[in-house]
């Protein structure tokens, strides 16, 4: 079980480590390109968001922050 979990983090971070590869070669890329002509374009725009993050989303934070605690103190 727990080479199981060590195996899908290992996957997360294999992934994470491409991303962060892409974004290097993409940000490489864009410091090469020659300059353009940048054009602002401003547009004002009211709108009525809630942005506070849901209740059910919030207790998975919680579990996963509970469980991680869990794991850390079980690891030492």
């Amino acid at each position: 079980m727990a080479d199981d979990k060590q195996k899908q983090i290992d996957d997360l971070y294999a992934k994470y480590q491409k991303t962060l590869e892409l974004l290097n070669d993409a940000l490489d890329q864009l410091a090469e390109k020659p300059k353009e002509v940048e054009v602002e374009k401003i547009v004002e725009v009211e709108a009525d968001i809630d942005l506070a993050t849901p209740d059910a989303i919030a207790e998975l934070e919680q579990k996963v922050e509970s469980k991680i605690a869990t794991n850390a103190q079980s690891e030492e």
